[in-house]
């Protein structure tokens, strides 16, 4: 098959954007013959101890990396395959820069994070209340430089006379992560800060490194005592970030963070008092009115009338129930003569008295017929005053006629 060679490099530019493997692959190397033209595009070769390729990578990508690449600088490159069909040049079309061993620190930064979030170190259940007002706050950070500076300033406006306990650690470099862990477990010992901050300024991934290693994590996530960590800018995030109680973006944002205004405190403690007086004043306003009130009645003026109107009810009350017994007396003794009299009336000896008598057999049995007797049978009467024993001699029966 013959091609011209427009046709061939448009053929090989077809391949390569055809390929995914090729669209987006990560290549490392050396930069040599590094140039940045006054378009903004950055024209360099990539190399290795045999090898080179052709690089360039566009103002609109160049902008943001964070760093000026230089001749030998040893890089991880993100890019696409292509070839430039005009001079038919293989070459790169870059898309992201980073020094050589940023990419595996990114690697090592994903990989430890996900591990402690699996842990829960990262969750929310674990995280300590910062205290309102602390009366004793722990820093550690370095001894040189603006963050300490910058800290102190901001909680002197804040809050004048403030207490402070600083542990200068580095904060970057080796060593620098278990100083930072050995400032957080010496402030547990101690036991005498209310919160602590960890802190130090911006930088590039690896000049925070230290904060994204376990043994910081630990001493977080193991601290009784609230952690407030305060490193870098607010687009820089590290491991401590996510272990620590309180992330604050910026170091003086930390400062701002711990303590409130004093004079805003004094304000809201004025106001309160303020408050409390005008309630009191009312308190003692109507107290006052009420106390008013109840002496102008008769009992305080006068506490003598008063009882003697108490005496007149009593006696009046001991007369009425005098007379109310003294009338229910009468009726009683008056009822019950009635009864005496209606018993007497019908007591049967009674009748006798009016000089009537009854009959008696020999045995004892009433005898209240004529019907009962017979000629010779012995009786015995009965009067009010006596009996006598007597003999039936005649016997007349009274007829009744119908």
């Amino acid at each position: 098959m013959t091609y011209s060679v427009s046709e061939l490099n448009r053929l090989v530019a077809k391949i390569l954007d055809d390929n995914p493997n090729l669209i987006n692959i990560q290549v490392y190397g050396e930069i040599s013959g590094g140039k940045l033209y006054p378009s903004g595009h950055y024209y360099f070769s990539l190399k290795d101890e045999s090898s080179s390729v052709s690089c360039v990578m566009f103002r609109s990508n160049y902008s943001r990396i964070k760093f000026s690449p230089q001749n030998g600088d040893k890089v991880c490159l993100k890019a696409k395959a292509s070839i430039y069909e005009v001079a038919g040049r293989f070459q790169l079309i870059v898309n992201s820069m980073e020094p050589q061993g940023i990419g595996d620190l990114h690697q090592q930064f994903e990989l430890l994070k996900k591990e402690l979030a699996a842990q829960g170190y990262f969750s929310e259940k674990t995280k300590k209340p910062l205290p309102y007002l602390p009366d004793l706050i722990g820093v550690a950070t370095s001894s040189e430089g603006a963050v300490i500076r910058d800290i102190i300033n901001v909680l002197r406006r804040r809050f004048p006379g403030f207490k402070m306990h600083f542990i200068p650690v580095a904060v970057q470099g080796t060593g620098a992560a278990e100083q930072i862990a050995d400032a957080i477990k010496l402030f547990n010992q101690i036991n005498e800060v209310d919160v602590i901050i960890i802190a130090r300024g911006g930088g590039s991934i690896e000049d925070l490194w230290a904060f994204n290693e376990k043994i910081v994590a630990d001493a977080i996530y193991n601290s009784r005592i609230p952690v407030i960590s305060a490193i870098g800018h607010e687009t820089d995030f590290t491991i401590a970030d996510f272990c620590a109680d309180l992330r604050a973006p910026t170091p003086s944002a930390a400062a701002e963070l711990v303590l409130p205004e004093k004079k805003m405190l004094l304000d809201n403690i004025q106001s309160e008092r303020n408050k409390i007086i005008k309630a009191l004043e009312r308190q003692l306003f109507n107290a006052k009115q009420t106390l008013d009130f109840l002496t102008e009645r008769s009992v305080f003026k006068n506490p003598v009338i008063i009882i003697e109107q108490q005496r007149q009810t009593i006696k009046q009350l001991k007369e009425r129930i005098g007379r109310e017994l003294k009338h229910l007396t009468t009726n009683q003794k008056r009822q019950l003569r009635f009864l005496y009299d209606n018993l007497k009336a019908l007591n049967p000896f009674s009748i006798l008295e009016r000089g009537y008598a009854y009959i008696e057999s020999s045995e004892n049995a009433t005898i209240d017929s004529v019907n009962k007797v017979s000629i010779g049978q012995q009786i015995k009467i009965h009067w009010s005053d006596g009996r006598a024993a007597a003999e039936i001699n005649e016997i007349n029966k009274i007829m009744h006629q119908e």
